[in-house]
């Protein structure tokens, strides 16, 4: 992507390809060069020693298929429904990486990935015509000149070079935290889910709740906007129900205090977490005044999430792509306050078309920030939302709080197992 911030020097043979890391991935030989000497230690590389035990233990592991798709992911620019659809050709992520890297195979490689392409296009009910085939051999060369640009071809180094030195984690659909509701954006054929996603703070508050709420709308939101996001996203909490929004100004960093309120007031065990999704690199999660609400949601059981590298550029187009995420995350998506123009109208949308409740907070007609949310209600694309108080009326069903602390304690305990066995090997 021409928009990550670390420049590659072609010079460096480190970086000419990542047939070191594929080799191994495919079941080859383990490169033996290394950028730190400490990152074979550790799939994360170098500790963080600010991290707790806590933290350390319920880290996710990265194993082969998820660093073939974060490789793949460095590969796009955006969300890529034809790599989407030629890693479901290929069955997994490693294989369509191993047939995507290899530039030597000539006419055969060519004539398989156009199979797989044309399997994966079909699985997703659409069949590929000759101008759909011209536009995946375009993107297959910018996804093969993108993997010249990988910083190692040491799958040590890779893992120690896309979390950052440790500080960001990796999942993907196979781990016990992968949120499945994620896989609802797939059942579009020009829709892609994300390949993998990037985290800091805890992954288990993902899967902490099977009906998460989304609280979203403007970043110049006035005080009832905020009173409503943040009250709403308080009274879901208290009954164990996960608030995502997006980090930003306004109407986001209300939904995201309300939940944090609620922790501090009944207590982590017992209130819903809060996951905050970013539209770039997690280097690169702001607005820079809303650091402190970000270190709020690490330190109690939240996380901060993002479906791009770090380094990645929250460009403007990433924002609207973000949304389909939130969205996707979401059981209920509830729509504060919000102008004519507002992303959260996008976000509605998003929801909307995967089959979520959407509710909006009705406003004075005369304040062009309530425009957006009093048309959603006049073209009957959401729900008046009449109460901050009856959550129960949005959230559908009481989340018991019991079940979201054992769904925690069983995924803490899946993954500090698989970490145990991983090491007795």
């Amino acid at each position: 992507m021409s928009d990550h911030n670390e420049t590659v020097n072609s010079s460096d043979p480190r970086q000419i390809t990542a047939t070191g890391a594929i080799a191994t991935i495919s079941g080859g030989p383990i490169t033996t060069t290394s950028m730190n000497p400490s990152a074979a230690s550790s799939p994360y590389g170098p500790s963080n020693t600010a991290a707790s035990s806590e933290e350390a233990a319920v880290k996710p592991l990265i194993d082969d298929d998820t660093l073939a798709r974060a490789i793949l992911t460095f590969c796009i620019d955006s969300a890529d429904a034809l790599l989407f659809a030629t890693i479901k050709g290929a069955g997994d992520a490693t294989t369509a990486l191993r047939l995507i890297a290899d530039e030597q195979g000539g006419t055969a490689n060519r004539n398989r990935l156009d199979e797989v392409f044309a399997a994966g296009t079909a699985k997703w009910g659409r069949k590929v015509n000759a101008r759909g085939m011209g536009s995946f051999h375009h993107r297959l060369q910018r996804w093969r000149e993108r993997l010249h640009q990988l910083p190692s071809d040491a799958m040590d180094e890779l893992k120690t070079w896309f979390t950052k030195n440790g500080s960001q984690w990796i999942i993907g659909p196979a781990s016990p935290f992968w949120p499945t509701q994620l896989d609802d954006l797939s059942i579009r054929k020009d829709w892609a889910s994300p390949l993998c996603l990037w985290g800091i703070g805890d992954p288990a508050a993902l899967t902490s709740c099977p009906q998460p709420l989304a609280v979203v709308g403007s970043r110049s939101a006035d005080d009832y906007g905020r009173y409503v996001a943040k009250t709403v996203a308080k009274k879901a909490a208290e009954q164990g129900h996960l608030v995502v929004s997006g980090g930003a100004f306004g109407i986001d960093a209300a939904a995201h205090w309300g939940a944090l309120d609620t922790m501090s007031g009944i207590g982590e065990e017992q209130s819903g977490r809060t996951v905050a999704v970013f539209a770039g690199g997690l280097n690169h999660i702001g607005p820079e005044r809303n650091q402190p609400l970000f270190e709020r949601i690490k330190a109690n059981g939240g996380a901060l999430v993002s479906e791009l590298c770090p380094d990645t550029i929250p460009e403007a187009r990433r924002f609207l792509l973000r949304n389909r995420i939130i969205a996707a995350l979401a059981s209920s998506v509830v729509v504060a306050q919000a102008r004519s123009r507002s992303g959260a109208l996008n976000t509605a949308n998003w929801a909307a078309e995967l089959g979520r409740q959407v509710y909006a907070a009705p406003g004075n007609i005369n304040i062009p920030g309530n425009t957006g949310c009093n048309w959603l209600i006049r073209d009957q694309r959401a729900i008046i939302l009449t109460s901050v108080n009856a959550i129960e009326d949005i959230c559908h069903e009481d989340m018991h709080r019991k079940q979201c602390i054992l769904t925690i304690k069983h995924c803490r305990n899946q993954i500090a197992e698989r970490q145990k066995t991983k090491r007795n090997r």
